[in-house]
């Protein structure tokens, strides 16, 4: 149920500010412990989220001008087993000209324990998920890194299939410079399938020979994808992201 959550939890907060705690959540309490605003920092103002604006004609990157004074929301109804349970409005900041459109991007690390007990927790909060089957969920392992991208309007990501865009992104280690090609995609699309909502990137964690493709020493990783009208860049800081229980990816 948490993997369905967090691979459908696509909508974003981008805003022009947003009051942090004194003390970082996963570091200062346990998951079940944070509120609203903390969930709604995990997701997009921590060190496994990144939110990335990209500038360019509105018609090319998919993005629609939101109205003057407004977010533009985009109901998200997901489904978790039988239960339905809506997703928080995407607000995107307003737009100068449609001829040149910034359109927000978020890009997580969605394998990592603490994006899952954010999924989870928010899940728990609006009561489409009881404790102790959020508990039993994140209990589960996680076999690949995943990386989530998501944003008000996928547009540009419509013309390629999962094998496509496989090959249109990679994660590049930055000690090593290693790239990693993705696994596996998984593209979540809306209710009526016309549109896409999110994309799933999942990436090994052992290479052929059984080595880590990510080393223990490795400092961080630029994830990168192009779809040929659109293209995502976010850099990761594994010496940031860690919870409680040390290393979290």
């Amino acid at each position: 149920m948490v993997r369905r959550i967090i691979f459908s939890f696509a909508a974003i907060v981008v805003v022009a500010s947003l009051a942090l705690a004194a003390n970082d959540p996963w570091k200062s309490k346990p998951y079940q412990q944070w509120d609203e605003k903390d969930v709604r920092r995990i997701l997009n103002e921590s060190p496994w989220a990144k939110v990335v604006q990209v500038t360019g004609p509105s018609a090319d990157l998919g993005g629609m001008p939101a109205e003057p004074g407004n977010g533009s929301a985009i109901p998200q109804n997901r489904s978790m087993g039988t239960a339905q349970y809506p997703q928080p409005s995407v607000e995107v900041p307003q737009q100068q000209s449609s001829q040149s459109a910034a359109t927000p991007y978020v890009v997580r690390w969605v394998s990592s324990r603490t994006i899952r007990e954010a999924a989870a927790r928010s899940a728990v909060l609006k009561g489409q998920l009881k404790p102790d089957d959020a508990a039993k969920d994140l209990a589960q392992p996680i076999e690949t890194y995943q990386v989530l991208v998501a944003g008000p309007n996928m547009k540009a990501f419509q013309a390629l299939d999962e094998n496509s865009l496989k090959s249109a992104a990679f994660l590049q280690t930055k000690r090593t410079k290693e790239k990693i090609a993705p696994s596996d995609v998984k593209v979540e699309r809306s209710p009526d399938g016309a549109s896409i909502q999110s994309v799933l990137f999942s990436f090994q964690r052992k290479s052929a020979s059984g080595e880590p493709t990510i080393a223990p020493a490795e400092k961080g990783a630029d994830f990168s994808v192009s779809t040929g009208r659109l293209k995502i860049d976010a850099s990761f800081d594994f010496s940031k992201m860690d919870d409680s229980q040390g290393r979290d990816l």
